[in-house]
């Protein structure tokens, strides 16, 4: 493969890794806007109106479940996760990469193991709908296994550049 060849096929994947970010980033505004015009409905319904509704509880529930869920797996990059860092702040580049790895390692095999258990629950809860929206559970909680691929996928993504000559832009 010639340089030339190399560099389109960068150049469009990072074209396509641009537009895809574009997009989940759309999907989690998107989500966020709903479960906020949810909320603000239902403050207004219940206390300008003093006549609460029920569905806009559920809708801003599910639709909170799947922002939290969306933004995990497919906005918020995996370094930029909730960790506990003590130990991770005080060591030397080179330990830090090897934190990295393991706990990445860990986290993947974890989630890899997790999706038949997830899909075989979320099969089970499709008998199941919400109380007031009626909506099947499964696609309630279905977010989940989105958080579980998109998750992995990361983590692998960059565990792998954790092994390459730039890790240290990974730390």
């Amino acid at each position: 493969m010639t340089d030339a060849a190399t560099k389109d096929g960068r150049r469009a994947l990072h074209v396509w890794g641009a537009r895809a970010k574009f997009f989940a980033d759309a999907v989690g505004i998107v989500l966020f806007l709903s479960a906020f015009c949810g909320f603000i409905i239902q403050v207004f319904y219940r206390y300008a109106l003093n006549s609460p509704l029920l569905w806009t509880e559920e809708f801003v529930m599910i639709a909170f479940i799947w922002t939290v869920f969306w933004a995990a797996a497919f906005t918020v990059p995996v370094r930029e996760h909730v960790s506990f860092d003590v130990v991770y702040d005080v060591v030397s580049e080179r330990t830090k990469r090897i934190f990295s790895m393991i706990s990445l390692a860990a986290a993947i095999a974890a989630f890899v193991l997790l999706v038949p258990y997830t899909w075989d629950y979320l099969s089970f809860m499709a008998r199941r709908d919400s109380s007031v929206l009626r909506i099947p559970m499964n696609l309630v909680y279905g977010c989940y296994i989105l958080f579980l691929v998109g998750f992995t996928i990361q983590a692998v993504y960059r565990l792998a550049r954790l092994f390459g000559p730039h890790w240290r832009h990974e730390i």
